[in-house]
């Protein structure tokens, strides 16, 4: 991963509340980046000139968020076949997320444009990584 994205992640994991980093999904490296892409996002949607229309913004918040809430559930999961299952939805969000803010390539700022998608392909990395571990747990016996 890149230094300056380990930089500002490691500065924003000290804004959040100790309820959620004792939570022992937080040792997810891929569920912290998730949680650092849902924010990123929610600063976009209230800073970016001109405003997006509320269903649009509605969208990216929602693809954005489902990455966090699909790698939460999918850990929560005792078999890896619903793990699999779970983490396979997050990486069709981060896909959908990618498109939404492809989207916004008018109106973003490209710098602002070229992060996103950055910890996008930063956490799809990650998520694929996931789910091959996820994987080989299923090829094993009673590990489904």
């Amino acid at each position: 991963m890149e230094s300056s994205i380990i930089a500002e992640l490691a500065e924003w994991e000290h804004t959040v509340s100790p309820a959620e980093t004792g939570d022992p999904l937080w040792k997810l490296h891929a569920y912290r980046l998730s949680r650092y892409q849902l924010h990123c996002c929610l600063t976009d949607i209230r800073q970016v000139q001109p405003p997006l229309n509320r269903d649009g913004a509605e969208q990216l918040r929602r693809s954005v968020a489902s990455i966090c809430a699909n790698l939460s559930e999918g850990y929560s999961r005792r078999t890896p076949v619903d793990r699999a299952r779970f983490y396979s939805y997050a990486l069709g969000s981060l896909r959908e997320a990618a498109v939404w803010y492809l989207s916004l390539s008018s109106i973003l700022p490209t710098t602002t444009l070229a992060h996103r998608l950055g910890l996008i392909a930063q956490e799809r990395r990650l998520v694929l990584g996931v789910l091959k571990s996820v994987s080989k747990g299923m090829g094993s016996p009673g590990g489904q």
